[in-house]
């Protein structure tokens, strides 16, 4: 039997561990804390929960496919509720015991061992939002200067005057959550457009993240997408500028896209403020880039991750290179024996990821699988790195390789729902290693467990004009 070491018993590592005990394999699990779970967890100084918060992502697609989640839970459930599905989830499949906690890693070294103990594998899911990245700009700040990573809640600066800084996800929200309990500047250098989480109780990982949506980023030019994802955006959520938000640069590329539920009314309400970029800083004042100015007493850098995993050996490290590229995020031709799983932005659901990355990974070093030819693996490694993920596109790309992409035409019935539908897990049990008897019927019974939201005009347009379908009727 072939030993496993996996390094952390967050999502990732807790998946990983079960695909691979399913394979015949000896997983033993490293955890730096006394809990599993990893940001879930919500432990001191480990993670980015702040009190209330709840998921950017439906509950189906903050799941696995083996363990449906509770149809009880709310569409976005809290982040305790993950992690009690988190902690089912490792019961129901005996993980517990494999699991070391209090047992942080210093070295995975090529070989492959950790911290000197051997094993034939090593599958890295460390989890990617530990090391926050505060801009030295905002260091002078008199005042309390803190990052989102150690958002403590809206109640401990209730009164106070509160500038946010970034408008990613966390920066959007947390200024959303401010409102109303503290005096809020929200400032940002560029405008995003924004898309609600929950559209009429329609979550939106249903909507934007489908298999249509993946062969239109696939097939269509960048151009021709952008100017479709615009018009789409603008015609179900509004011009950020109607809700008297800055404006932003009519190109999508240019100016992105931010998930946030209500940070749109706030500001159209007058109880978030929007400023420009920062242009200087003395001590409690702050002037920005448009020549305002505001005096503050809380500073919140929401400024993003710097990729970090210190526990890679010298020689890991320098075939993976400053990046840690690797073929579709999980594996390496000269790296037999290792994959890394969870360790990139996506936009979108993690959990469903995570889940193919794991079985993709398992199978490769169970030997169920072939390995990808090396000259594939690494001319998708020397392609520019995508900033960011998107979810339908790279978990099309691995379910591809791991070959359980769903044949769309084996089951009509499930046809329309699986190519505009949500990407819910058990999609990617249908066909293929691993498939299981049972998961259509998991689909179907994930599927109508929330309202679906109807198919977008923009979609299909999108679709029909992509090769594979150019000339058909979607």
């Amino acid at each position: 039997m072939r030993s496993v070491a996996v390094i952390g018993a967050g999502p990732g590592g807790l998946v990983a561990a079960k695909h691979a005990l399913d394979a015949g394999l000896e997983p033993v699990v490293f955890e730096a804390s006394a809990a599993l779970g990893g940001q879930w967890a919500a432990t001191d100084g480990r993670s980015g929960i702040w009190p209330g918060m709840s998921t950017n992502t439906s509950r189906s697609m903050t799941a696995f496919a083996d363990l449906a989640p509770d149809p009880a839970l709310p569409l976005h459930p809290l982040a305790p509720q993950i992690l009690g599905y988190l902690q089912a989830y490792a019961e129901r499949f005996g993980l517990i015991e494999r699991i070391r906690f209090e047992a942080p890693v210093e070295e995975v070294a090529f070989g492959w061992s950790v911290d000197g103990e051997p094993f034939d594998a090593v599958i890295v899911a460390t989890g990617r939002f530990h090391r926050a990245r505060l801009p030295e700009q905002l260091r002078p700040f008199a005042g309390e200067l803190m990052h989102g990573y150690d958002y403590p809640g809206a109640e401990a600066l209730a009164g106070r005057r509160v500038l946010v800084y970034g408008n990613g996800i966390s920066g959007s929200e947390i200024a959303a959550d401010l409102a109303g309990r503290a005096e809020v500047t929200h400032a940002f250098r560029k405008p995003r457009y924004v898309i609600r989480k929950n559209d009429d109780g329609r979550s939106s990982d249903w909507r934007w993240y489908t298999q249509a949506a993946a062969l239109a980023r696939r097939h269509l030019p960048p151009e021709q997408l952008s100017a479709q994802t615009r018009k789409r955006i603008i015609r179900l959520a509004g011009d950020p500028a109607d809700h008297g938000a800055p404006r932003p640069d009519p190109d999508l590329r240019v100016a992105g896209i931010t998930l946030t539920q209500d940070w749109l009314d706030v500001v159209a309400g007058g109880a978030v403020v929007c400023r420009p970029e920062i242009a200087a800083i003395d001590g409690h004042d702050i002037r920005f880039a448009d020549g305002t100015t505001g005096r503050f007493d809380v500073l919140i850098s929401a400024t993003g991750y710097d990729l970090d995993v210190p526990c890679l050996g010298a020689g890991v490290r320098e075939v993976l290179g400053p990046g840690l590229r690797l073929h579709h995020r999980t594996l390496h031709p000269d790296l037999p024996g290792f994959a890394m799983v969870g360790q990139f932005f996506a936009l979108g659901p993690y959990f469903p990821l995570l889940e193919l990355q794991a079985r993709w990974a398992v199978a490769v070093i169970a030997g169920e699988i072939a390995v990808p030819e090396p000259e594939r693996m690494r001319a998708e490694i020397a392609l520019p790195v995508r900033p960011a993920e998107p979810h339908d596109l790279l978990s099309l790309e691995i379910a591809e390789a791991l070959g359980v992409a769903p044949d769309l035409d084996a089951r009509p019935e499930l046809r329309e729902p699986l190519l505009f539908g949500p990407l819910l897990p058990a999609r990617y049990r249908l066909d293929g290693p691993g498939s299981h008897q049972d998961a259509a019927a998991w689909f179907a019974e994930e599927l109508a467990s929330s309202p679906r939201p109807e198919v977008d005009p923009e979609v299909v347009e999108a679709l029909e004009a992509c090769a594979p379908f150019r000339g058909k009727q979607c």
